[in-house]
């Protein structure tokens, strides 16, 4: 699956840049760092996350089975479904292109306003180590849950047009499984944990969060449910890690970090 393959890429690639301070399918972005590091280290290069040796979030039992078809949440999600057609070709669909992969430049670049400074390896690499790590921790329950349930895209239902153009054949297969959203789950975990690093730009760093998942519905390859779900997942994941001391002090590391960054200005959205 593209997502879990971008992922791996991401985690992979800002392993080796951080060095020793320092996955649609999924999402999950370091790639665009990796990219212009020329770097594309193996999966062996995924560094530990922060609850490594410890019980992993029991994703089965946080969440809920996917809506049952013709239940209340089952008729909402269909309903969303229907209604995103009208924004086909419009300005949130055109948003949510930009935003297909999570971990290359164009999410990246969003990223970096709304944490008013660029993430980079060569200025950042504590802010990428962190980044990657969480990543990791977000990635294990998120394809336990998507393999558990093989809940389908909205887009497969109907051979409807989605933002996505791997979606062109109406399967999706490349996507991967729709429940919960990769996308929805590791925005909203990155902007929750430069919130911690940037307290000041919690709140752009979160409406980035929230669109992340919220264009995901407009992008027509997630049901609502799937971007509320990611989100809960999201949740879990930082519950479980913000108290390990490993986290704080790199939370500690690249809050130094951007601290010292020149400001970034970025056009108004």
């Amino acid at each position: 699956m593209r997502a879990m393959m971008v992922m791996t890429a991401m985690l992979a690639g800002a392993s080796m840049l951080a060095g020793a301070a320092l996955a649609q399918q999924a999402p999950a972005g370091v790639a665009a760092a990796m990219q212009q590091a020329g770097a594309s280290p193996p999966a062996s290069k995924l560094p530990p996350g922060y609850l490594a040796g410890k019980p992993p979030v029991d994703i089965l039992k946080l969440l809920p089975p996917p809506p049952a078809a013709g239940s209340a949440q089952d008729i909402a999600d269909r309903a969303v479904y229907a209604d995103s057609a009208n924004g086909i070709d419009g300005p949130a669909w055109a948003q949510a292109k930009s935003q297909l992969n999570p971990t290359g430049p164009g999410y990246f670049g969003q990223l970096s306003c709304a944490l008013g400074a660029a993430i980079s390896p060569q200025a950042t690499p504590a802010t990428l180590a962190l980044i990657a790590r969480v990543g990791v921790d977000f990635s294990a329950p998120m394809t336990v849950a998507k393999d558990f349930h093989k809940r389908g895209r909205p887009f497969t239902t109907d051979k409807g047009k989605a933002c996505d153009p791997i979606t062109d054949d109406g399967v999706g297969a490349r996507l991967g499984y729709s429940y919960p959203s990769g996308h929805s789950g590791i925005g909203w975990l990155w902007a929750i944990i430069l919130s911690d690093v940037a307290p000041a730009r919690a709140e752009p760093l979160r409406a980035l969060g929230q669109a992340t998942g919220d264009l995901r519905v407009a992008c027509r390859v997630h049901w609502l449910s799937d971007v509320a779900y990611g989100r809960v997942l999201a949740t879990a994941v930082y519950d479980r890690i913000a108290a390990e001391a490993e986290y704080q002090a790199d939370v500690a590391r690249a809050r130094a970090e951007i601290a010292k960054a020149a400001p970034l200005a970025c056009p108004a959205a």
